[in-house]
């Protein structure tokens, strides 16, 4: 068998979407939001994440460039559904807003891929929608995006 070196591939677009959002959220956050005013901004969160998402995908990047023995990718049913969970998530931010997509996707995730009882399912939501409202929203002061819906509303 000969040791080619695979072309551009799905194994090499991830890591560069995932860079070329990075440094979207870089860029937005520090130019929107700020990362430290003698307190950390709104900024601050999504920039650390943001930069840690830019290490890892450069990171896998390389390694994916350095593997010439690569087999062709093959992804499974909870890898796809993943997967079109963040689109799902990504999609409805723009309609309905960040934290009603991510409740959302928590609670479809747990019934039907999960199988989770239903007082489970709420408890669950409850605990996620406090720490998402208390801690970023009312502590940290995130500004989370509404979506058209919310800004029609409010």
């Amino acid at each position: 068998m000969e040791n080619k070196k695979k072309g551009f591939n799905l194994r090499t677009v991830i890591p560069l979407a995932t860079i070329i959002v990075s440094l979207v959220f870089i860029v937005v956050g520090l130019k929107n939001y700020g990362f430290w005013n003698a307190q950390p901004t709104p900024g601050f969160f999504p920039i650390i994440i943001a930069v840690v998402l830019l290490a890892s995908s450069i990171a896998c990047f390389v390694q994916i460039a350095r593997d010439k023995n690569s087999d062709e990718v093959k992804y499974n049913r909870n890898e796809l559904m993943v997967m079109l969970g963040a689109a799902g998530i990504i999609l409805c931010t723009f309609l309905i807003g960040l934290v009603p997509s991510c409740l959302i996707y928590i609670f479809l995730w747990l019934k039907f891929v999960e199988r989770a009882p239903w007082k489970v399912i709420i408890i669950i939501e409850i605990i996620m929608a406090a720490i998402i409202l208390g801690v970023f929203t009312a502590w940290l002061q995130i500004r989370f995006p509404m979506g058209l819906l919310g800004d029609l509303i409010f």
